[in-house]
C-alpha cells in the first residue's frame, strides 16, 4: 500500500516501535518498510484451540512465574493479566510437534565481512503432541517443554559436533540440560549450563535467551504488561525465505534487504522486562511486542546499563497451512552501537524445514543415543 522511510517516518511514528524508528533514523538512506493490507485469516488447529480453552479455566503460574500448573498444551493464558502470562503465551505458540531441517545463522559486519554457522537440527515440543488428550496436564506429560538435537555442518573446524538439549518447563527447578559430542575425542560430555546472557551465534551478537525472542528462566527480571496497541509488524514473510534469493542479495550491509520484508498493521501486547536489583544481565531492560493473533514475539528492543537502546530484533512469521498455525521464522537482530547484525534461522540456501515430521520421542534425545550417533 505504501512505504515508510526516513523521509516520512514522522507521519507514522504512532504506529512504529522505538526500535523501528531508530532503524529508520540510523539507516535513513537504505532502511524502509513496505506496508501491505492486514490479514487475520489464520487460525490454529482444532486441538490447539481446544487445549487453549481448557487452559483458560485451569492453567496457573507456579513457582513464582517460572512454571505452569495444570497446563495441557496450546496457549496457557488467552487473556493474560500480567507480563509473565503474556510471555508464557509467546513461549508456547507452537502448533507443531516437530521441526526438522537445516538452518543458517549469518553475522554481517559493518565492513561487509560475513560469518556463517550451519546446523542440522531436530526440535520436538512434547506439549504439542497431537495424540495427548486435552486435559492431560504438565505432570503427566513430562518435565521438558522442548527437546533439541543439533549437528554442526559449518564452519569446517567444528563440523560433526552434536549437541542435545533438554529445555525444562520449569527452568529454575529443573534447569536446562545439555550434552555435547566432540568428533575429535569421540566422547559425549555434559555441557556446562548456559543461558541468560551467554553470547550465542556467529560473532556473539545475540544472547542465549534471545532465541525465539525469549527463552529460559524469567527470574532475573520484573515483568510488566505495559500496553496493547496497533503497530506495523513483520507478517506473512514468505518472500524472506525464497530459495531463489541468495544471501548476497538478502543480507546487505547494516540490515537485511527491505524489499524481501513485509509489514502489516496488527494489535500487539507490549511487555517490558526490567532487571531486578542485584541480578546480572547485559540487558538492563527489554521490550517485547507480541502479536495478538499468533502470540509470536515479532519485535523486541534491548537496552544497555546506561539506558540506551542497544539491540533491535525483527522476527518474521509465516502461516503454515499443513500444521494450521503460525510458525516462527527468520530473526534479524541489529546492534545499533556497532552497526553489525545477525540473521538467524535462514533457509534460503539449505531448503525449507519440515514442520510435520514424526516424533522420535525422548529416547532419541538421550546422551546414550547421542553417543551412538557419534560413533556410527
Amino acid at each position: 500500500m505504501f512505504t515508510i522511510h526516513g523521509g516520512n517516518a514522522a507521519e507514522y511514528k504512532n504506529y512504529l516501535s522505538e526500535g523501528q524508528r531508530k532503524l529508520l533514523e540510523k539507516y535513513a538512506d537504505t532502511f524502509y518498510m513496505h506496508v501491505y493490507p492486514s490479514h487475520r485469516e489464520g487460525r490454529y488447529n482444532d486441538t490447539f484451540e481446544k487445549r487453549t480453552v481448557f487452559n483458560k479455566a485451569h492453567t496457573q503460574l507456579n513457582n513464582g512465574i517460572d512454571n505452569l500448573k495444570n497446563y495441557t498444551g496450546g496457549i496457557p493464558f488467552p487473556f493474560p493479566q500480567n507480563g509473565a502470562e503474556a510471555m508464557w503465551n509467546s513461549r508456547f505458540a507452537h502448533p507443531h510437534q516437530s521441526i526438522v531441517g537445516v538452518l543458517d545463522d549469518v553475522a554481517i559486519y559493518l565492513n561487509g565481512n560475513q560469518q556463517l554457522r550451519r546446523q542440522k537440527y531436530r526440535v520436538e515440543f512434547p506439549f504439542a503432541n497431537p495424540n495427548t488428550p486435552v486435559g492431560v496436564v504438565d505432570d503427566k506429560i513430562g518435565v521438558n517443554a522442548g527437546l533439541v538435537h543439533i549437528s554442526v555442518e559449518k564452519p569446517e573446524r567444528i563440523k560433526g559436533q552434536m549437541t542435545i538439549v533438554h529445555e525444562a518447563l520449569d527452568q529454575v527447578t529443573n534447569g536446562r540440560k545439555a550434552w555435547v559430542y566432540v568428533p575429535g575425542s569421540r566422547r559425549v560430555r555434559r555441557a556446562p549450563s548456559v543461558g541468560f546472557d551467554t553470547p550465542d551465534g556467529p560473532g556473539g551478537l545475540v544472547t542465549v535467551d534471545d532465541s525465539l525472542g525469549f527463552n529460559g528462566a524469567m527470574e532475573r527480571y520484573e515483568w510488566s504488561l505495559v500496553d496493547k496497541k496497533e503497530i506495523y509488524i513483520p507478517y506473512h514473510s514468505y518472500a524472506f525465505d525464497d530459495p531463489d534469493v541468495d544471501y548476497d542479495t538478502l543480507l546487505q550491509t547494516a540490515h537485511a534487504n527491505p524489499d524481501y520484508m513485509r509489514y502489516e498493521l496488527h494489535r500487539v501486547w507490549v511487555v517490558e522486562a526490567t532487571l531486578k536489583k542485584g541480578a546480572n544481565h547485559i540487558y538492563a531492560k527489554r521490550r517485547f511486542y507480541i502479536d495478538e493473533d499468533s502470540w509470536q514475539i515479532v519485535l523486541l528492543e534491548s537496552y544497555d546499563g546506561r539506558g540506551d537502546l542497544w539491540r533491535v530484533g525483527i522476527l518474521n512469521t509465516i502461516y503454515d497451512y499443513a500444521v494450521q498455525g503460525y510458525i516462527a521464522r527468520a530473526q534479524v537482530f541489529h546492534d545499533l552501537q556497532s552497526g553489525s547484525y545477525i540473521a538467524l534461522r535462514l533457509v534460503n540456501e539449505t531448503g525449507p524445514s519440515n514442520f510435520t515430521a514424526s516424533s522420535k520421542g525422548e529416547k532419541y534425545f538421550s546422551p546414550a543415543n547421542l553417543r551412538k550417533m557419534g560413533t556410527r
